[in-house]
């Protein structure tokens, strides 16, 4: 592998010898393959959505659900043939779609798994990402990515800073999210509404942030036609998951005020999609890692 750069971050490291800033090795690693029901209704459907988890990560939020996928050793280590056999037994199950999440730190590999089966499939692909990638590695899924479905987290520099060390990760994402619609336009749904093209983006609002994400839902607007995208505004943030040196803000839910005022400035902007209810802010909506599925 040449020296990688295909996060922002570009740690420029020889990830065969050493790590970068995601943790993880030259090869592949799956934390997890299975159909999945938590995500947007119109992506897990009735039959879910068939969820391919990659270990490690280039963002690295400090109060991530997943975080107990970041390590080297808690998954499966794959090549692209058989990560591309992964795939085609996964469609097979019967999901509505192949969700691959948190794989920018694998995005050339992805795109030869993908380039071998994508005909084959018979499901949509879904890149399902937290946002902080680089138009470059985004062009290597051209033509092999249906539905893109990233977060777009922070707007402030600090913000992003206090939270992922990704004081870029606006100007980063704003990027990638043109790129993303530049790639698979305006979004399609089939006759049963699930999602056949386009772009979902995520907004977590966070405890304390309600006019970061306000900022977040004005960048979004000033990008992209709202009439031709989704939104999923998420009020599912949890403590459980922050460490206890954590910002004081991070160690409590959010509010209903707070997401109330989201969500009113989410409409006035015009957008369609999806939100959540009080009930979502709990640990139990995580996916159980210690199952590797179909890994």
């Amino acid at each position: 592998m040449a020296l990688c750069t295909l996060c922002p971050r570009r740690c420029g490291v020889d990830r065969s010898v050493a790590r970068g800033f995601c943790g993880m090795p030259d090869e592949m690693i799956v934390a997890r393959a299975a159909p999945h029901y938590g995500e947007e209704p119109p992506i897990s459907g009735q039959n879910g959505s068939g969820t391919v988890f990659f270990a490690g990560c280039s963002l690295g939020c400090v109060f991530c659900q997943n975080a107990a996928i970041r390590g080297e050793k808690c998954g499966k280590t794959y090549t692209v043939p058989a990560l591309a056999d992964l795939f085609l037994r996964l469609a097979a199950a019967g999901v509505h779609n192949l969700n691959l999440v948190t794989g920018t730190h694998y995005t050339n590999k992805i795109a030869a798994a993908l380039a071998l089966v994508k005909d084959k499939l018979g499901v949509p692909v879904v890149w399902n990402s937290g946002g902080y990638e680089t138009v470059e590695s985004l062009g290597l899924l051209d033509g092999l990515v249906d539905v893109y479905l990233p977060d777009f987290k922070y707007l402030a520099p600090t913000l992003a800073s206090i939270c992922a060390g990704a004081p870029d990760y606006a100007e980063q994402a704003g990027a990638a999210l043109s790129e993303m619609f530049r790639q698979v336009g305006p979004c399609v749904f089939d006759e049963n509404g699930l999602l056949e093209k386009g772009v979902l983006i995520r907004h977590l609002v966070l405890p304390g942030q309600s006019r970061d994400s306000v900022a977040v839902l004005d960048r979004v607007a000033s990008l992209l036609p709202v009439a031709d995208v989704r939104l999923s505004l998420m009020r599912q943030y949890t403590p459980d998951f922050a460490p206890a040196d954590a910002p004081a803000f991070l160690h409590r839910r959010v509010t209903q005020f707070e997401y109330d005022r989201v969500c009113r400035a989410a409409a006035a902007l015009g957008f369609d999609g999806y939100v959540q209810g009080k009930d979502s802010a709990t640990a139990a909506f995580t996916p159980d890692f210690s199952d590797h599925g179909m890994a």
